[in-house]
């Protein structure tokens, strides 16, 4: 592939293998993304092109590639056939869309048909996988895809690409979910598309779409261009950002690299966790970027001085190359700080379905009395309860919930007083508690504190 220039979805695949590398997240385009996706395709005439961006591509060195765990499945594709591996830095959510689309067709046709003369087998050696095994598809090299560990690959290869895989563990995500998404949204879209219709939707995506692709120079930091560039139509979230941020810091510790390595796969596995747990209950998933900043409450020291205070904290003044060099930060400091993550992101899935946990019967009823009476002033302080709740005692904890229940029915729905109320206070009993789990008894009912 030439390192710059306008080129079509049948030319990008083109000889090349695409792998959407650790630090970038997951697909996240949902309904109103696709619909526009739609829609251009819909008003796309059959000899017009229709610009889709900049597609950045990294490429995989030959060393990397053949010494490297992560692309050993791979590795005949590009030796044996010479086909050119990359890293998508810039433009994944578009193209995933596209291989969707382009599967959801493949499985409109049968054997026997083709498309624009070309035919069923044709298209997926091109869009979809190769395999080695002179056709019986038991060895895949899939030519578009996730790092192997992350969870959304297997998912792609099961449940968009239907192949069977023997290291699919079934975990769900928020991203997984809107992978489901985008192939039931095509599915429904061609269903009633005759063939006709079909072959002009195949030519549109495969000839009509065009990529500025460009290859990353070699010396620029992919970590700093990942965290600047904007995918179209879906920013990146604050939570997305954060893990980036934490991954680039652990290139350029001043440590060995199998520490380094061992703390990017750790970062790695605890947000493939924190992603399942905001994902889990798929009818009401969790907000990726509320979890961010009730989790920076009760682990930081709660500040009030901007509208997004918590994320110019996180990403300007703490987690900085700047604090790094100048030994504020270790390596340490981050597997504390992702390890708290990992554990109270389970916690702040529980608390919004109390009804999936394993906490005392008592408990779940406060708890979802107060998610009834929406108790955003003391999530914070709830889950710092909970991440300690094996130093309480049930009465302890159903005292505090009930305490606050009272609370918001006094204060909020009674004297209707504005939600955020007493609310920097209990903020700052959510870090003391999770610190030592010792505050004065505030929380006891009556108390003058309240």
């Amino acid at each position: 592939m030439a390192s710059n220039g306008l080129k079509t979805i049948a030319g990008i695949f083109e000889g090349n293998v695409f792998r959407i590398p650790d630090y970038q997240r997951g697909y996240s385009w949902t309904e109103k993304q696709l619909d526009d996706f739609w829609e251009d395709l819909e008003n796309l005439s059959d000899n017009r092109m229709h610009y889709m961006g900049v597609l950045t591509l990294e490429k995989v060195e030959k060393e990397i590639c053949s010494k490297t765990e992560q692309w050993e499945d791979d590795r005949w594709l590009a030796e044996g056939k010479g086909y050119k591996p990359f890293y998508i830095v810039d433009g994944q959510q578009r193209l995933t869309t596209i291989i969707i689309l382009i599967q959801t067709i493949i499985e409109k046709l049968k054997d026997n048909e083709e498309l624009n003369y070309t035919s069923k087998e044709e298209i997926l050696k091109k869009y979809i996988f190769q395999t080695k095994d002179k056709g019986e598809g038991i060895s895949k090299t899939f030519i578009f895809g996730y790092e192997k560990d992350n969870p959304s690959y297997e998912f792609l290869k099961t449940k968009i690409f239907n192949s069977f895989s023997t290291a699919n563990q079934e975990i769900e995500t928020l991203y997984t979910a809107n992978l489901e998404f985008a192939k039931d949204f095509f599915q429904k879209k061609i269903k009633k598309l005759s063939f006709e219709d079909i072959e002009v939707l195949f030519k549109k995506v495969t000839q009509s779409l065009k990529f500025n692709v460009y290859e990353i120079e070699e010396d620029l930091d992919v970590f700093m261009a990942f965290e600047t560039m904007n995918n179209r139509g879906k920013n990146l979230s604050n939570l997305e950002l954060m893990k980036n941020r934490l991954m680039y810091l652990s290139t350029i510790f001043k440590s060995d690299q199998y520490g380094k390595d061992s703390l990017r796969k750790n970062i790695n596995d605890v947000w493939k966790i924190i992603y399942e747990y905001l994902g889990k209950n798929k009818a009401d998933p969790l907000d990726d970027d509320d979890f961010l900043k009730n989790h920076w409450i009760m682990y930081f020291n709660y500040s009030r001085e901007t509208a997004n205070e918590y994320i110019n904290f996180l990403l300007g003044k703490h987690f900085t190359v700047k604090n790094l060099l100048q030994d504020k930060i270790s390596m340490g400091d981050i597997q504390e700080y992702i390890t708290s993550m990992q554990n109270s992101v389970k916690i702040w899935y529980h608390i919004h379905n109390a009804n999936n946990s394993e906490y005392e019967n008592e408990i779940k009823k406060w708890l979802i009395k107060l998610m009834n009476l929406n108790f955003g002033a003391f999530a914070p302080l709830i889950m710092a309860i909970l991440y300690r709740i094996d130093s309480l005692k049930q009465d302890e904890v159903v005292d505090i919930l009930k305490t606050m229940e009272r609370y918001i029915f006094l204060i909020f729905i009674i004297s209707r007083r504005p939600s955020n109320v007493g609310n920097s206070k209990f903020y700052g009993f959510a870090k003391k508690f999770y610190l030592n789990f010792s505050i004065p008894h505030p929380l006891a009912v009556g108390s003058p504190a309240w």
